[in-house]
Order: C-alpha cells, then structure tokens, then sequence
C-alpha cells in the first residue's frame, strides 16, 4: 500500500502499483524515488507533522512532514541539528535529505528524509520487558550521556528527553531522537531568559523541569528529564505517578525492583533536583561519577547522647592525664641531668691579718 502525502485528502490510501492518488491526484511518487509506505504515527489533521516508513530505491528510510508552517523554525532548527552532528547514536541525515513540495490547492508541506532505525522506543520497550538492573541502567545512562556530551559541546540542548524519544537498536546501542525541540545557546537567548522575555517552553508531563516550563531552559534541563527517564525504566512506572517532597525531589527509591546502591540512587536525584543550579554542571561530571562513585555516608551514631557524653568526658581525662605524665617526665629528667653536673670550683681568698690599729689616749693637760 502506498500512501498519499497531501494531508488534506480525504483517502490517502492507494495501491502499490498507482502512480497518483485515487482520491487527489496527488503524485505517490515524491522527487521520483520516495514512496510513503505507512504513517509510523497516528494520522490526526491536528497534529502538527506526520512521521512515515518510506520506501528510497529499495532502501527503507524515515520521512518527516511538517503540515504547520508556524513551526517552520523548529523543522529547520531540526534539520541542521542532524546534518551537523555524527554519531551513531543520533539519526543520519544527508545533505539532501530536506525538501519542500507544492501539492494541490497551493498546500506546501516540508519534508525530512532520515535513516530508518532497526529497533523500538525505551516505551515500547520497558512494557514489553519490564524494568531493568542497576547495571543496565549505568551503561545506558553513560551512552546517552556521550550524546548529551557531543550535542552540548555544539552548544545546543535537546529540551525533550523521554523514553518515547529514546530508541534501541538491535545491536544495544541507544539513540535520541526527534531533535524539533533542540534548543541553540545564543546571546539571543540568553538576553531573552535575561530579560524575561518570551521563549518557546516545550512541556513532557513528568520529564519536563519548572524552569522549562517558564520557558528558561538551560542545558541541565536535559539532566533532568534524562535523570527522570532512567527512574522510569528502573522502576517501571511513568514519572508523573510519583509523589514529591516539600522541596520538590522525587520519592521513587522504594519503587526500585532490583536493589541500586546508594551512590547511584545519589546521583540520580542531583540530576533530578528542582534547580538547575542544584544539578551537575555537565555530561562530562556526571560521567565521571559513574565511574567514580562517591563513597557510601557514614551512617549516624544510635547510642544515646549521655552514654556519647560520657565517652567524650572519659577520652579527655585520658588525654590529661597523658599530657600531665609527658610534662612531668620532662621535669623528672631535667632534674636528673642537673643533679650530675660537676661543681665549680670556688676561690677562698685570704686575707693577710692587719696590725693592730694604735688607739689614742687623751692625756690630761
């Protein structure tokens, strides 16, 4: 079956072998080698793009239509987001891969052409295989990490980090994707945030930070979603059914199926703390968490504080006592070195004995 690509006919279903719509006599054949073979989502006339498996020449790909033009800026934003980054974890774009084309009754829609990924979204995933291990959970945190890392580095941030928006391939390897929301750090911007002024906030109910929410976005806005997606597979329940503290930090530990150590269980509610400011500062520190855990808290003493007093009272007098043995043994041996020490010799002098001084004898006259 093939399907038509204007979104307004009425029955965009066709034969494999037509040439043009049966219903509009739209051409089913787009810049003469991609066929649309079925929608990858739902077809709603609300929505504003529409996804399809298309078929290029033999070679299965992914078409990405966009049918509201007001949001014209984010498909671009899009497009130069995956032709300027390489990696295997985010989908291949090639330098022709964006069009637009005219349909009938003056109706353009833009196109985007991208690898076709051999797996499923960690959506689909986690309800058919349930939640995972501490072990799975570190090793896919660090390779969306490395994405998170690569894309920061090109100073833009993804803004819609969710399972849905994550898939696997076959081979294990994970990949982001749906890059209409990234987001490019410029002065712009950041004059905008600055100046209160209005900034397209893009909402995931349960992924998305209050800051985003605000429309102030920043790079650990991915922190948290990505903090929130991994409580999700560990646990096996969507982020929105959690409760919240007083201060706004999930309550999700107990919900844990398997056991996770604490430093782990640590690092994933820094990533998730109500404040950007609260957060890792980058993809580079987090990593290096992962690879470095912190070491465990000293759990608090349970005895009773009189029974501790007593203790420290009993230590002190030891060290007094200590103290007091160390000064007199000092004094004991400089008294002994003193008591050795050879005398002076002393000088008697003596004095010659005078002659008698003659006393005078008044005479009477």
């Amino acid at each position: 079956m093939s399907y038509c690509l204007n979104p307004k006919c009425h029955d965009r279903r066709n034969p494999d072998d037509a040439r043009i719509c049966q219903s509009c006599e739209t051409p089913l054949l787009i810049q003469n080698r991609y066929r649309l073979l079925r929608p990858l989502r739902e077809l709603d006339e609300w929505e504003p793009a529409e996804v399809f498996e298309i078929d290029d020449h033999g070679t299965r790909r992914v078409m990405k239509v966009l049918k509201k033009v007001m949001l014209l800026s984010l498909f671009q934003r899009e497009v130069e987001t995956l032709q300027r980054l390489d990696h295997p974890g985010i989908p291949k774009v090639e330098p022709d891969g964006y069009f637009t084309v005219a349909l009938p009754g003056a109706v353009e829609v833009h196109c985007l052409v991208m690898e076709k990924i051999a797996g499923t979204d960690l959506d689909a995933w986690l309800a058919n295989h349930g939640p995972i291990t501490q072990a799975e959970a570190e090793d896919w945190l660090k390779q969306l990490l490395e994405l998170l890392a690569l894309i920061h580095q090109a100073e833009i941030f993804h803004r819609d980090i969710k399972l849905s928006n994550i898939m696997r391939r076959e081979t294990g390897q994970l990949m982001l994707i749906d890059f209409g929301t990234v987001r490019q750090v410029t002065n712009t911007y950041l004059a905008k945030i600055a100046g209160k002024r209005d900034v397209t906030s893009v909402v995931s109910p349960g992924y998305t930070p209050l800051e985003q929410m605000n429309g102030k976005a920043v790079p650990q806005s991915d922190f948290y979603a990505l903090g929130r997606s991994i409580v999700a597979l560990l646990t096996g329940k969507h982020p929105i059914d959690f409760t919240e503290d007083e201060e706004g930090r999930l309550i999700w530990q107990s919900e844990v199926k398997t056991s996770i150590t604490q430093a782990f269980a640590q690092l994933l509610d820094e990533m998730m703390a109500p404040f950007p400011g609260q957060r890792p500062l980058s993809a580079e520190v987090i990593l290096n968490r992962l690879a470095f855990p912190l070491p465990p808290p000293v759990p608090p003493s349970t005895e009773p504080p009189e029974r501790r007093a007593i203790q420290w009272l009993l230590i002190a007098n030891i060290l007094v006592f200590a103290l007091q043995l160390l000064i007199g043994g000092q004094w004991l041996q400089a008294r002994q070195r003193s008591s050795v020490r050879p005398q002076s010799a002393t000088l008697n002098l003596v004095m010659p004995e005078l002659p008698e001084r003659p006393r005078r004898v008044q005479l009477p006259l």
